[in-house]
């Protein structure tokens, strides 16, 4: 690997063939939203106290969160490397958020009885990722210029102060209000809500790990890199079970979501450089089994639009729930009804990018 990152961006590499890898990363990611909305989220309150299934549930809870970090990797993977003038980003990339966040915001107003007025409901009423993601954009210029001067010591050094951010922030945080204090006041790194700072972290990190998967030329180096991120990622959510766990006694939950977001970089950093190892490059071979990954990959958006502003999932959870006896329990119920979701979503946002128009904006 060169000692700077001003070397081709291994996103160019095989322009012609598309990298599979972002699109399992994106379906995942989807899944993972899905999963943190359903009662797979707070199965621990239903099995016994630090048995098995608490614990696994518990794991379970803290890498969930990744799903909307692994999007905003695929984000710095796929379009920091870019060179686009303010204007091109604009009318190409805000414009397109700030489209669908007018059309959402109408039809919520429209659909939705006795809801908020429309402005009311376009400045706070949508989920904030799509603020977070116009951020990220507005941010973009100058992050590029960032990345763009970082040396493989300062991409080292960047994963190196955010891990220790990350972690030393999600071990206070139900002990003593010092983590505002200590996050608070450097946001390139960390921050007292995760989720505050993650369209600015992640996708730098995304950035940072593709140029060494790209660049590194000893694939012992890369298994080692993957080897770290992994025992990181068995580490991070064994101390956020405990922190969950002693959260839950200590403090009735307060601190639950905190913990949570605070647990997801190590397993975020995994799976996006284990996915991007392990299928750059490579095609699927069945039958249509390429496109079909594709535009299930381009539907993600979309879906993730149903999923945060309507309630079909609750409805499909208790239709799922009302055909399988009460013994199945609500956590296979969440998995059979998060898997009829991206079926039943996919399926709708398939037909809707067939029209033209709407294709630009889902």
């Amino acid at each position: 690997m060169t000692n700077t990152a001003k070397t081709p961006h291994p996103a160019t590499a095989g322009h012609s063939e598309r990298n599979i890898s972002f699109d399992l990363i994106r379906i995942l990611a989807i899944f993972l939203v899905m999963y943190n909305h359903r009662e797979t989220y707070i199965f621990y309150h239903h099995v016994p106290h630090m048995g098995l299934r608490y614990i696994l549930s518990m794991c379970g809870a803290a890498f969930c969160k990744c799903g909307p970090p692994l999007f905003f990797m695929v984000s710095g993977a796929l379009i920091l490397h870019k060179k686009e003038s303010f204007r091109k980003i604009f009318q190409h990339r805000i414009l397109r958020i700030l489209i669908v966040m007018v059309i959402v915001s109408i039809l919520m107003v429209t659909l939705i009885p006795d809801s908020d007025p429309f402005f009311k409901t376009f400045f706070s009423g949508l989920n904030w990722y799509l603020y977070a993601y116009v951020g990220f954009l507005l941010m973009l210029p100058f992050l590029r210029i960032l990345v763009n001067h970082m040396t493989k010591k300062d991409m080292k050094m960047f994963f190196i102060l955010t891990a220790i951010a990350y972690s030393v922030s999600e071990i206070l945080i139900p002990f003593t209000s010092a983590v505002e204090a200590f996050t608070g006041f450097m946001p390139i790194f960390s921050s007292p809500f995760g989720s505050s700072c993650w369209n600015l972290v992640f996708p730098i990190l995304a950035y940072c790990l593709i140029s060494f998967s790209k660049h590194e030329e000893d694939p012992t180096r890369k298994k080692r890199i993957l080897l770290v991120l992994l025992l990181g990622t068995i580490a991070s959510l064994i101390i956020a079970m405990l922190l969950m766990n002693y959260d839950l006694t200590a403090n009735h939950g307060e601190y639950l979501e905190l913990i949570a977001q605070h647990a997801i970089l190590f397993p975020c950093c995994f799976v996006f450089y284990g996915l991007y190892e392990g299928f750059s490059g490579r095609s699927i071979r069945l039958l249509f089994s390429g496109k079909v990954l594709a535009e299930l990959s381009a539907a993600t958006f979309g879906m993730f639009l149903i999923e945060t502003h309507t309630s079909f999932s609750r409805q499909i959870f208790e239709f799922v729930a009302s055909w399988f006896p009460h013994a199945a329990g609500p956590y296979l119920c969440s998995l059979v009804s998060i898997v009829l979701q991206l079926l039943l979503y996919f399926l709708v946002i398939f037909a809707l990018r067939r029209i033209p128009p709407l294709r630009k904006i889902l």
